[in-house]
C-alpha cells in the first residue's frame, strides 16, 4: 500500500493492518511479531520533531 504524495495522511487509517513499505510516510512503528502497524505520526507530529531537533544544532 502506497500512499498518494498529493494525499492527505491519516494514522487511524493505517493502524492495524499489515505493514508495507511507504505506509508510514512520516513514521511510526509496526510489531516484528505481528507485521501490523502499532503508531503512525500525522504530517503536523512530524513537522514539530524536526523543528526541535534543528533548534539542537
Amino acid at each position: 500500500m502506497v500512499l498518494p504524495i498529493s494525499g492527505e495522511f491519516h494514522p487511524e487509517a493505517v493502524i492495524g493492518k499489515p505493514y508495507h513499505h511507504g505506509m508510514l510516510p512520516y513514521g511510526g512503528g509496526f510489531s516484528l511479531k505481528t507485521g501490523k502497524v502499532l503508531f503512525a505520526t500525522t504530517r503536523e507530529e512530524h513537522q514539530r520533531i524536526i523543528a526541535e531537533l534543528r533548534t539542537l544544532e
